[in-house]
C-alpha cells in the first residue's frame, strides 16, 4: 500500500509565470531620468544665479582700479575731486554708490553738473560739466553764465571778469538781469566791466573805457539798445570827454562831460 500511495502522489507543477507581470514590475522599477533632466534644467541656472550673485556683491570683485574725468575743464581736475571721489571706489562697479558719488561731486562750488558712466569690468567715467564764470558777485563771490552764484572766488579772474554790485535782497534776479545786458550789448565794441543796481532797482553799467551809463529803472532792453545807436553814430568820436550819458529820457539822452571838457 505504501508503494502505491507513493505512486499516487502528483508531482508539483511549475507555476508559469505571466510575462505581462513581469514587465510592469520592470518598468515600476526604472530610474526617473526624465524628471531628474527637467530638475536639472530648473535647479542649474538658479544655483549659478545666486553664485553670481554672491559673486559681484564682494566687494573684492571687479574693484574699480582706473578713473577718467572728462569735460570742458579749465577750474575742475582729477586732482581736485580725487578726496571726493576716493571714499566711493573702495568697492567695485555694481556696488558703487553713483547717486551719492554724483551728489558730492557736485557739492564742489566749480561743478555745475556730475554723470558717472561704469565700463566693465574695472573703469569710471567721471562727466564734469563744469561752472563757467562770467563776473564777480560782489568782493566774495562770483556769477556762472549757468546763472549759478559761486561762493568763492578766483584771483587770477580779477581785472578780466566785470563787477557786480546789487543789494543782497535782489541776489539771483540781478544775476538774470546782469546775463541779459550781455545778450543784448552782444558785438558792443566796447567791455562791460561793471553792473550796479540801487535798492530802487534802478540801473547802472560801466565801460572799459570808464563811461558810466544810467539806465534807470523801466525799458532797459530799449534804453540799452538806443545807447548803442547813439554810441557808434555820434558818441564814439568824443567819448573820452563824457562822464556820464544818462538814458532816462523818453526820447534820447544826456551828457554829463568830463571835468573842463565840452562837445567842440
Amino acid at each position: 500500500m505504501n508503494s502505491m500511495m507513493k505512486k499516487q502522489r502528483k508531482r508539483p507543477q511549475a507555476t508559469r509565470k505571466n510575462p505581462h507581470k513581469v514587465r510592469r514590475s520592470i518598468t515600476s522599477g526604472t530610474f526617473p531620468w526624465k524628471m531628474i533632466g527637467i530638475m536639472l534644467f530648473v535647479v542649474l541656472p538658479v544655483i549659478g544665479l545666486i553664485g553670481a550673485y554672491h559673486w559681484i556683491n564682494d566687494p573684492s570683485h571687479l574693484t574699480i582700479k582706473r578713473i577718467e574725468v572728462t569735460g570742458d575743464l579749465n577750474i575742475v581736475n582729477k586732482k581736485l575731486l580725487e578726496p571726493l571721489i576716493k571714499p566711493f571706489v573702495k568697492t567695485n562697479l555694481h556696488l558703487i554708490d553713483t547717486k551719492g558719488l554724483e551728489k558730492a561731486i557736485e557739492a564742489n562750488e566749480w561743478v555745475y553738473s556730475a554723470a558717472l558712466t561704469k565700463i566693465w569690468p574695472d573703469k569710471l567715467i567721471v562727466k564734469i560739466r563744469e561752472q563757467k564764470p562770467v563776473a564777480f558777485w560782489g568782493k566774495d563771490a562770483m556769477l556762472s553764465k549757468q546763472g549759478e552764484i559761486i561762493h568763492a572766488v578766483l584771483a587770477d579772474k580779477k581785472g578780466s571778469l566785470p563787477m557786480l554790485y546789487s543789494p543782497e535782497s535782489k541776489g539771483r534776479n540781478m544775476a538774470k538781469e546782469f546775463l541779459q545786458i550781455r545778450e543784448w550789448m552782444k558785438g558792443f565794441p566796447v567791455k562791460l566791466v561793471e553792473f550796479k543796481e540801487d535798492a530802487r532797482g534802478s540801473w547802472q553799467i560801466k565801460l572799459e573805457n570808464g563811461l558810466v551809463v544810467k539806465i534807470g529803472r523801466n525799458h532797459h532792453q530799449k534804453r540799452i539798445k538806443r545807447f548803442m545807436v547813439g554810441y557808434r553814430q555820434k558818441l564814439i568820436s568824443v567819448v573820452n570827454k563824457i562822464h556820464t550819458v544818462d538814458l532816462r529820457y523818453t526820447n534820447g539822452f544826456a551828457v554829463k562831460w568830463k571835468n573842463g571838457q565840452s562837445a567842440s
